[in-house]
Parts: C-alpha cells; sequence; structure tokens
C-alpha cells in the first residue's frame, strides 16, 4: 500500500507538459521568452523544453509577483496552456500602444 502512495505522490509532483498539437513545430527557448514577452508584462524565471523539443514550459513572475506557468509551441507562438493568478493584469493587449 506504501508503495502505491508514494508512485502517486510522485507522479503528482512530476511536471505535465500539454499535449502537443498534431501540427506543433519546434520552438527554441528564445523565441518562446520572445512570444511571452510579446504578451505578458514581467520576467521569466525559467524556460524548459519537453523531451522532444515541441513545448515549451516558462515560468514567468508579473509585475504584481505572481507567477504564470505557460506552455507553447510553433509555428509562431503558439499559446497551449497559462496558469497562474493575475493573467489579465500583466497581459499586453495587442494594438497601438496608448
Amino acid at each position: 500500500m506504501r508503495s502505491i502512495v508514494f508512485i502517486a505522490a510522485l507522479l503528482a509532483c512530476a511536471p505535465a507538459f500539454a499535449d502537443a498539437p498534431p501540427d506543433a513545430m519546434r520552438i527554441g527557448p528564445a523565441a518562446a521568452l520572445d512570444c511571452v514577452a510579446a504578451r505578458y508584462r514581467g520576467e521569466a524565471l525559467r524556460v524548459r523544453d519537453d523531451e522532444d523539443g515541441l513545448i515549451q514550459e516558462v515560468r514567468w513572475l508579473t509585475p504584481a509577483s505572481n507567477v504564470l506557468q505557460i506552455e507553447l509551441t510553433g509555428p509562431g507562438c503558439r499559446f497551449l496552456e497559462v496558469e497562474g493568478v493575475g493573467q489579465t493584469e500583466a497581459r499586453i493587449l495587442p494594438g497601438p500602444p496608448r
């Protein structure tokens, strides 16, 4: 019984990447950071990719000290998942600056 609980706890702590869409393309860490910086105010805490390099996971610190967990892929800036408090406040809206 202990081994089942241990394995379940271990799996819960393991990072889980979103599934890449069938037409996903590799995106490098620099490109991923550029994509996130164009959409959210703040700075990167960490960038890492999944095993095949199709998904980049970015931990992003917003100006309000919230941490967003962002997963994206190519081509372009395809955001697969954004989790965390403060997304709306940190969002850079498209269009000309006012």
